[in-house]
């Protein structure tokens, strides 16, 4: 069988082919699978290399966060919550109040104020509200909504329509706008144990 093996430079051609295939084997069963392997690991050593880096500056901005927490805890404690009142009646008397002041301190006039029925709510605190129907101009009605939005304690405003008189062609135009609104605060219901802030 060695004998019908070719010679010369079609043995050699041939020898080199075996060598050619046999490197080509031994890389595609050992050196591809080890240099995978490599790559693989370097990409999971770059990928955690980022995260540190990260995490890192994270760790950096913790003592800043911790400190604005504990500013806002400090603001909140000090912050009123709950309106004052034994009852329902005094503590909506006293939003009535609180609300005509904003609205005059605004520019708007109160048309009618509605008491809405107060109702518990989860954590011992009662809602209360006011239905109310105001007359003002835009920039009046703008300043009152942000006085409202920045009220001790938190006023919260809900069911907003807001209205604007019709003009007939040629007439002078008419600045004034109509709004209907809920404004509703909370009161700590004693019965429950809580306490106003």
């Amino acid at each position: 069988m060695i004998a019908t093996l070719p010679t010369g430079w079609q043995g050699r051609l041939l020898a080199l082919s075996l060598a050619f295939l046999a490197l080509a084997g031994l890389y595609a069963i050992a050196a591809a699978p080890l240099l995978d392997l490599y790559a693989e690991r370097a990409q999971r050593i770059e990928t955690r290399r980022a995260m540190l880096a990260k995490l890192n500056t994270i760790a950096g901005e913790l003592p800043v966060l911790r400190a604005r927490v504990s500013e806002l805890r400090a603001a909140v404690g000090s912050k009123k919550l709950t309106l004052d009142g034994a009852s329902d009646a005094i503590a909506s008397a006293a939003l009535q109040g609180h609300i005509q002041e904003l609205a005059g301190a605004a520019g708007i006039s109160i048309g009618s104020t509605e008491s809405l029925p107060a109702e518990v709510q989860q954590g011992g605190y009662r809602r209360l509200g006011l239905r109310l129907v105001l007359n003002g101009t835009y920039e009046s009605l703008a300043r009152l909504l942000g006085r409202i939005e920045t009220a001790t304690p938190p006023l919260i405003v809900d069911n907003l329509q807001i209205r604007s008189f019709q003009r007939r062609p040629g007439a002078t135009p008419v600045v004034a706008l109509d709004a209907n609104l809920e404004v509703y605060a909370f009161r700590a219901d004693e019965t429950a144990g809580t306490t106003a802030r």
